[in-house]
């Protein structure tokens, strides 16, 4: 069987795995970088907005000109119809970054791995990695009909934690919401997204570029169900006060997607000669806005610190990629507590079960109960107040 040697593998090519890939090229352009995908980007993907102030991280990143030249619609409105009140509205105009962007995902993704070639990345699709095991100081990955042992590697690939038991790691489920998604031609937008709670979660609705439009609804996997079929979707859409109101009647659904959308943890956050980035290490509920941003900063630290690990500083690398991974999580818990809790006005499951987290605001991740092994593998865990 073949096999070649490198300095870094970036295991995953989503936005995290970009990032960390082009932030390793800028920090130490001696080395070899070789990022695998095991996709190719060309399936649809959940709609995305893009905050403005991504853009001094794409700079940092040397992305920003390939990304301005891309014709993303930007987000100059935010509708809020969340608490029992009158819908509230946040324009770009406002805030001292500026508009940001509606993201086309799948194009997103091509775009930064184009950049990250462009500066050297060695970029590999429909490549996955079956298995990781240590090999001397490093690590040996064995892909379909060949192995690459890599120096150090940083392991982005979102809500795919099959390698977990490879690395050592734990999965922590912290809560199992699901995204029911249906995108739309011949939708011409306004530059705004919607978000609308809703007795059974709650929907939003973002443009896309090409006249598209994205809708989805938010809840629990047991109580969404139904909403795999497209006349109870529908007839779910049509109670919304706001959201239905976004799609002209000559709009054409192209597809739908199911995804999940809960709050995941991985622990450790960084290993003997590896660390986790993006959602692999910390994938948030969509409530909170993290998305991309997360995954591009997470992808930079990620990218540090294993330049740190090869020159002799692994202990302390892996320390402080823990401490911020950690902070990171405890911020974010009593914030998401505080926004579902300025809905929480139904007396239905989803959101009854989303009264506790008033209560476990300060929760951190070993206030966590363990109940099964997950479905790709790894160790899971669920918190009960997420």
């Amino acid at each position: 069987m073949l096999s070649e040697q490198t300095d870094f593998v970036v295991i995953g090519g989503g936005p995290a795995g970009a990032a960390a890939a082009l932030m390793l090229r800028r920090h130490a352009p001696g080395r070899r970088v070789v990022l695998i995908e095991a996709g190719r980007h060309d399936r649809p993907k959940p709609g995305e907005v893009l905050p403005a102030v991504a853009q001094g991280l794409l700079r940092q990143l040397g992305a920003w000109t390939l990304f301005s030249d891309t014709a993303f619609v930007e987000n100059r409105t935010l509708v809020s119809a969340w608490a029992d009140e009158p819908p509230g509205e946040k324009h770009s105009i406002f805030s001292a970054h500026g508009a940001g962007w509606h993201l086309d995902r799948a194009r997103f993704d091509r775009l930064m791995l184009r950049a990250a070639e462009v500066a050297g990345v060695e970029v590999w699709l429909g490549t996955a990695v079956r298995s990781a095991t240590r090999e001397n100081s490093g690590w040996r990955l064995k892909l379909v009909d060949a192995d690459i042992i890599a120096q150090a590697v940083i392991w982005t690939t979102g809500r795919g934690w099959g390698l977990a038991r490879h690395f050592g790691a734990k999965v922590t489920a912290h809560g199992h919401l699901a995204a029911y998604s249906r995108f739309f031609d011949g939708a011409p937008g306004d530059c705004r997204m919607v978000v609308e709670a809703r007795p059974e979660g709650w929907w939003y609705s973002a443009d896309l570029p090409g006249r598209h439009r994205v809708v989805a609804c938010l809840t629990d996997p047991d109580l969404g169900n139904g909403l795999r079929q497209a006349d109870h979707w529908y007839r779910s859409l049509a109670a919304t006060q706001f959201v239905a109101r976004l799609l002209p009647a000559g709009a054409r659904e192209i597809t739908s997607l199911v995804k999940p959308a809960g709050t995941a943890t991985i622990d450790p956050a960084a290993g003997e000669r590896w660390v986790a980035a993006g959602d692999c290490l910390f994938a948030a509920d969509p409530l909170s806005s993290r998305g991309i941003v997360h995954a591009l900063r997470s992808g930079i630290l990620a990218a540090y610190a294993v330049s740190d690990m090869l020159e002799g500083r692994e202990n302390l690398a892996r320390a402080r990629y823990s401490m911020i991974a950690a902070q990171g999580f405890s911020d974010y818990v009593p914030m998401l507590a505080a926004h579902y809790a300025a809905a929480a006005r139904w007396d239905t499951p989803f959101w009854q079960r989303r009264i506790p987290l008033k209560e476990n605001a300060t929760a951190t991740p070993r206030q966590i109960m363990h109940i099964s092994d997950g479905e790709d593998g790894s160790h899971a865990t669920r918190h009960p107040g997420l």
